[in-house]
């Protein structure tokens, strides 16, 4: 199908728009933390409007001079010297050609899906081998003979030429994207002499953490161009690692009519429109090779005859001839410029939904973090409560400590007796002995307050054996909490941020590829109608000429 260099549609907004574009810098649904503007040092479709004045590589100035054309002109069977083989492709832009393979392609893929998460990344062809029954139902007849009885280097042949297009067409896609046509990753793809293996290994791409959750959109090249480009990994606090079958607790209604959408227009697609072309190609091969069997009988009943009726006959095998060559053709067009496209947009749909997943995901991370922070800032109100009432303990017992030193009765020993004797009180002498006696007649009591009292010392020891220091502990724990709740709100601050960031791109990304889907369906449908009526005039020239001779009998 025709480049998309030239956008005609690429300054209109589509009518009635699938995938609504409220400014997402307003008000966000409830659930997402109210903070400043965001505006980042480069959003993705903001630094685009700007004139790009530095070009990292050659290949970058060629993308922003607009008049190019990447083409995947052949691929050949590469040995790698431990007796298995596989297939390379040369792909060439201006004056540079480079051969890779599909795995590189499929690696590509992935990386600038990680660099650009908000970014609805070309699809790549799927990876069928010879053995693909349904791939073969979806090529059956396409070179006007049944598949299952072509040999297996045509079969492949088959499906290496369909891989060739559709590569071809993702790199067009992604140099003529205004955002991922700036990567550089993506120009060392292309560069002669490069080896991917160490791109892989490099940064940006080996700085990419495993969880692309863990990571926020202002540090990805989406939103900052120099972003990974440092040899050592960004690092940031962790961030929670929500589950994708999680519900939002405050889902963004846009956000919930796109995937809507996204689902109805995968549906569509995958459900009806392709499995409806697959029959309408299949019948068209039957028909083809009927075609092909008709005109051999009547060229055959033709040698039978003689004079005009011999012509007439000839003639019409020659028309019925020229339909199944005119069909064959048919077919072929339509799996080039209908069909292929038809399967990529296919595969745009899940593409977008792994999108929306992204954000949907981001949006949970950010409902998670709240949570988090709410729970401990209850944890902390619970530690400081209790801190308070053990304060308030501590203070109580001191005081009732101080009050029974006060109030204790003073036990006399012998001495403090023979004290009061040698005084010659003999007066008091009686009450004396009398309160000497009582208080060895309650010397039992005494001493098992004492042991209780002794007991009760070990049993603190032996607390304080298991936990050191109980007052260290609490304190320890209201500073973890403090700490994790300072932790937890830069985490919510982020991760606002982030979602704003994330659906202020998302939503121009789908913008975008609104505007590019209208441009393709036109092409295809223009492609479809073309085509038929290509075939169709074909064949009234031939059962035209036909009937000229006809009418000579």
């Amino acid at each position: 199908m025709a480049d998309l260099e030239e956008n005609p549609f690429a300054d209109a907004t589509p009518i009635n728009p699938p995938y609504p574009s409220d400014d997402v810098s307003s008000d966000e649904s409830e659930g997402i933390l109210q903070i400043d503007e965001v505006q980042p040092s480069a959003t993705a479709f903001d630094t685009q409007q700007r004139e790009k004045t530095h070009f990292c590589c050659q290949i970058d100035r060629i993308f922003h001079a607009g008049d190019f054309h990447i083409a995947v002109n052949n691929a050949q069977k590469t040995s790698d010297g431990g007796g298995s083989s596989y297939i390379t492709y040369s792909i060439k832009l201006d004056e540079y050609e480079v051969r890779r393979r599909y795995s590189e392609f499929e690696s590509l893929r992935r990386g600038l899906s990680k660099l650009y998460p908000t970014v609805i990344i070309p699809p790549i062809p799927e990876k069928h081998s010879i053995g693909d029954l349904s791939y073969q139902v979806f090529l059956t007849q396409y070179i006007h003979t049944d598949y299952a009885t072509l040999p297996s280097k045509a079969k492949e042949e088959l499906i290496i030429e369909k891989r060739k297009r559709m590569l071809q067409t993702f790199l067009n896609r992604v140099a003529t994207h205004q955002l991922l046509k700036n990567e550089h990753v993506f120009h060392k793809f292309l560069e002669t002499g490069i080896s991917w293996n160490e791109v892989l290994h490099a940064p940006p791409l080996s700085n990419l953490p495993k969880n692309i959750l863990q990571i926020s959109p202002a540090n990805l090249p989406s939103t900052n161009p120099n972003a990974l480009s440092s040899q050592q990994p960004i690092s940031q606090p962790p961030l929670p690692n929500p589950s994708a079958s999680q519900q939002l607790k405050n889902p963004d209604s846009r956000f919930i009519e796109s995937e809507a959408f996204t689902n109805r227009f995968a549906n569509h697609l995958s459900q009806n429109m392709e499995k409806t072309n697959r029959r309408i190609l299949k019948r068209l091969g039957d028909l083809s090779n009927d075609y092909a069997e008709l005109g051999a009988t009547y060229n055959t009943f033709s040698l039978d005859e003689s004079g005009d009726l011999a012509k007439a006959i000839e003639k019409i095998g020659q028309a019925i001839d020229s339909c199944f060559v005119a069909t064959g053709n048919l077919i072929t067009s339509l799996e080039t410029d209908f069909s292929e496209p038809l399967q990529e947009y296919s595969q745009f749909a899940q593409i977008i939904k792994q999108v929306l997943k992204y954000r949907h995901m981001k949006h949970l991370q950010m409902e998670l973090t709240t949570e988090s922070l709410e729970k401990q800032k209850t944890a902390l109100e619970n530690l400081e409560r209790s801190e308070q009432e053990a304060k308030r303990l501590e203070a109580a017992l001191k005081n009732h400590s101080g009050t029974e030193d006060l109030n204790r009765p003073r036990r006399l020993s012998a001495g403090d007796v023979g004290q009061s004797r040698d005084s010659g009180d003999s007066e008091n002498r009686g009450e004396l002995e009398r309160e000497y006696n009582g208080i060895n007649n309650g010397g039992g009591k005494q001493l098992k307050k004492r042991r209780s009292t002794l007991f009760s010392v070990l049993s603190h020891t032996l607390h304080g054996i298991m936990d050191v220091d109980p007052e260290a502990s609490r304190r320890s724990s209201l500073g973890k909490t403090r700490e994790s709740i300072i932790q937890l709100e830069e985490a919510l601050v982020t991760t606002s941020k982030d979602l704003k960031i994330i659906s202020s791109a998302i939503q121009a990304d789908l913008d975008r590829f609104q505007r590019q889907k209208i441009h393709d369906l036109r092409e295809m449908l223009l492609a479809y109608a073309r085509h038929h009526v290509k075939w169709c005039d074909t064949n009234l020239a031939s059962w035209q000429e036909a009937k000229s001779e006809i009418e000579k009998i």
